[in-house]
């Protein structure tokens, strides 16, 4: 843990596709264990405000960290009371690493925007060292936008491009919507949709068991067993909205696999956006 002699630093940011292998090998949580930096045994806070099974949840991620070795505790917020309490305030202070799991993303934002402990993370994060993860629905609420609703099968491959607003995310990653189980759930047409919005974004779509591990202003490391999928739609332009034929112009498409990592001065255009 920091001291208040140490210099100012960012923590990575570990943006997790969901189902990711919590009992055998668990590569991706170890992953986001080491990028905390926490020492023999780095201090985790599970945050369940997501899942309307948050005991369950809660079960699960503790014996897998304590499992790599971790001491793990529960961040148990279920309501905006319990994101301004003071308890709950003191144990981020003592965080290495902040993992927010699975559920509702529309339901974990509107637990937590805008409140202390929102603010705390959000400071913490950029100037103290603390690495918040999140997996499924923890991933896509580290985007300034995000994915709302049930996605219909339809929606695989139906490019909208409609101008309804978006749910916002938490801001760890401004620019920038992040899509989860991608893949698995064919959401490419989704992901576009998401990055045509708000002026062009860079969408991620990251795969079930797969994690982008981000250092702001260095890299972009992608490690688990699926690969990581970026948009960027910051110059594309839509044609023919709201007729029988739509086209999305002026896209780009990156894909990285497992192992690879993006330094900032060597990335492509839009890796190196999230790495500048």
């Amino acid at each position: 843990m920091q001291t208040t002699n140490d210099p100012r630093r960012s923590g990575a940011l570990v943006a997790i596709g969901g189902n990711e292998d919590r009992t055998h090998g668990k590569e991706v949580l170890k992953a986001a264990l080491a990028a905390a930096e926490g020492g023999p045994r780095p201090s985790v806070g599970v945050l369940t405000a997501a899942s309307r099974e948050p005991s369950r949840l809660w079960q699960t991620y503790r014996e897998a960290f304590e499992g790599l070795g971790a001491d793990v505790c529960w961040v148990d917020i279920r309501s905006r009371a319990d994101a301004e309490c003071p308890k709950r305030l003191e144990q981020l202070a003592k965080l290495h690493l902040l993992f927010m799991t699975g559920g509702d993303q529309e339901r974990l934002a509107g637990l937590l925007h805008g409140t202390s402990t929102h603010r705390v993370l959000l400071r913490r994060q950029r100037d103290d060292g603390l690495v918040v993860a999140g997996t499924s629905a923890g991933a896509s609420i580290l985007g300034v936008w995000m994915p709302g609703g049930d996605a219909s099968e339809e929606s695989a491959t139906l490019l909208d491009l409609s101008d309804d607003p978006l749910p916002r995310g938490l801001a760890f990653l401004p620019g920038v919507a992040i899509d989860q189980h991608f893949s698995q759930r064919r959401r490419l047409a989704r992901l576009m949709d998401l990055s045509s919005r708000h002026g062009g974004l860079i969408g991620m779509g990251i795969d079930e068991d797969t994690a982008a591990i981000i250092r702001l202003g260095d890299s972009l490391k992608v490690v688990g067993s699926g690969s990581v999928t970026l948009v960027d739609c910051r110059n594309a332009h839509v044609v023919g909205k709201g007729e029988p034929l739509v086209s999305l112009r002026h896209v780009s498409f990156h894909r990285a696999e497992a192992g690879v990592t993006f330094r900032s001065k060597s990335a492509s255009s839009a890796f190196a956006a999230l790495v500048p």
